[in-house]
Parts: structure tokens; sequence; C-alpha cells
């Protein structure tokens, strides 16, 4: 049995009580004291310490239902062991002894379902921020291309435009005289010289720009799909620790941490439907 010698000592003791046959605790003495105090350990109740041999009434303990005044300045206040001749065996066993492995393993099981969603949140972001920017740099050389060849249809349509209209207004002249017969080889000739200039033009642009813009397109859009796969096993990875992290984190975390997590749980799940 406990010794009642040191305070310090006793003040380490974890103590139980037994309510409709289930064990409760550890409390500490400080707490088991209280609960004395405030009628939840009756004088029957059948309380154990570290150190115990077996179950007792919490009446055999000294002090323990005496005044708060009184038991200040006792030295018995952590506890102190009834003697032996006060002792009713009961066929109640002592508390497992192994609570204390349990909390650690439970704490253990947390830090590795916190490693677990912190890793796998990293994975998914990462494959998630990989995929994004390759998708953009493809969209970026595609409309910097479309930009150009646009340009270049506007530049095209305002030269050539004028020119077509000229020439379709001279030919459309019921009455034609010399002149005009001249006006009007003058403006086919500009039209046929602007076209064949506009033709070299866009041969100079597609060999010089487009086709570089188009080359490097195909490019980034073949660099991208042959790292998908590996972004999605990661992306797959990661959703499954993930997962698994708040599995456990929910099993094992205490009531009041549970919304939060099932908030988080529903966040991912609503983020992979949307994308």
């Amino acid at each position: 049995m406990p010794s009642s010698s040191s305070s310090s000592t006793q003040s380490e003791l974890r103590w139980y009580y037994a309510i409709d046959d289930a064990h409760v605790g550890p409390v500490s003495a400080t707490k088991f004291w209280q609960l004395a105090e405030e009628g939840v350990i009756k004088a029957d109740t059948l309380v154990w310490c570290t150190g115990y041999t077996d179950w007792v009434p919490a009446k055999t303990i000294d002090g323990l239902f005496r005044s708060r005044l009184g038991r200040s300045s006792d030295s018995s206040f952590s506890g102190s062991s009834p003697s032996a001749a006060q002792l009713n065996p009961t066929p109640m066993k002592p508390p497992p002894t192994e609570d204390a492995s349990s909390e650690l393993d439970s704490t253990l099981l947390m830090q590795i379902a916190k490693s677990g969603i912190l890793l796998g949140l990293l994975c998914i972001v990462f494959t998630r921020g990989c995929d994004q920017i390759d998708q953009a740099r493809v969209d970026g050389l595609s409309a910097q291309r479309s930009i150009s060849e646009q340009e270049f249809k506007q530049r095209e349509a305002s030269e050539i435009a004028p020119l077509q209209e000229k020439v379709d207004e001279l030919q459309s002249k019921e009455f034609v005289t010399a002149e005009d017969k001249k006006q009007q080889q003058e403006a086919i000739e500009a039209l046929r010289t602007a076209k064949v200039m506009m033709a070299n033009e866009q041969k100079r642009m597609e060999s010089e720009e487009w086709g570089p813009l188009r080359a490097d397109e195909a490019r980034a859009a073949s660099e991208k799909l042959s790292v998908q796969l590996f972004r999605r096993i990661a992306g797959l990875l990661g959703t499954t620790l993930t997962l698994l992290g708040l599995g456990i984190a929910l099993f094992y975390s205490p009531s009041d941490q549970q919304l939060g997590i099932w908030i988080v749980l529903a966040v991912l799940i609503a983020a992979a439907y949307l994308a």
C-alpha cells in the first residue's frame, strides 16, 4: 500500500473510484478530495489508488471526509493508506495498469494522423499547382499565337479591303472611258501587289513567329502529359494519406475537435468533386 511519508510523492498518486461498477479515473489527489467534498464520492464508494492491493470503501481513507479547513494542514491530504483491518476485499479488480501506455498510443496516433494530413495536403496542393502552372503555360503560348494571327488578319483586311472596293467600283461602271480602264488596271495591279506582299508577310510570320509558338505549345503539352501520370499517383497518395489521417483523428480526437475535422473532410470531398 502507498506510504504517506512524503507529501510530494503522495501528490503524484492517481485515484480511481467506482460508479455503477464502472471504473472512473485516474484523477489527481486534489481532484479526488474535491469529488469527496462535492458528494460525488460517498463514504461507501469503492476507491483504488496506485499501490493498493484491492478496492476499499472511501470511508476508510483517513481525512477524506474532514472539512477543507481541517485538511489544509493535514499531511494526509493527498491520500493515506487504510489499515489492514479496514480493508474489505471486493470482487472488483484494480483498474488496468496500461492506461498510461494507452494514452501514449493515442497521442502517438494523433501525431501520425496530423503528419499524414499535412503530408497529404502538401501532395495535393503540389500536384494541383504544377498542373495549373503547366496548363497556364500551354494556354499562354496558344493565346500569344492566336493574338498575333488575329492582328495580322486585321492588318491584311485593312490594306486589302480599300483596294478591293476601288476595283469593284471601277468594274461596276457601265460606260468605261480610256482613263477608267487605266485606273482599273492600276487598281487591279495594286490589289495584286498588296495580296502578294501580305502572302509573303504571312509566310514570314509563319516561319519566324507562329511556327515556333506552335512548336513550343506542342512541347509544353507533351511535357505536361509525360508527368501527368506521376502527378496523379502523387495526388492519389496525398488524398489517401489525408483521408487516413482524418479517420484516425476522428476516432481518437476529443469530441470538441471532431466538428472541425468533419468540416475539413467535407471541404476536401467538395474540392475533389468540383475538380
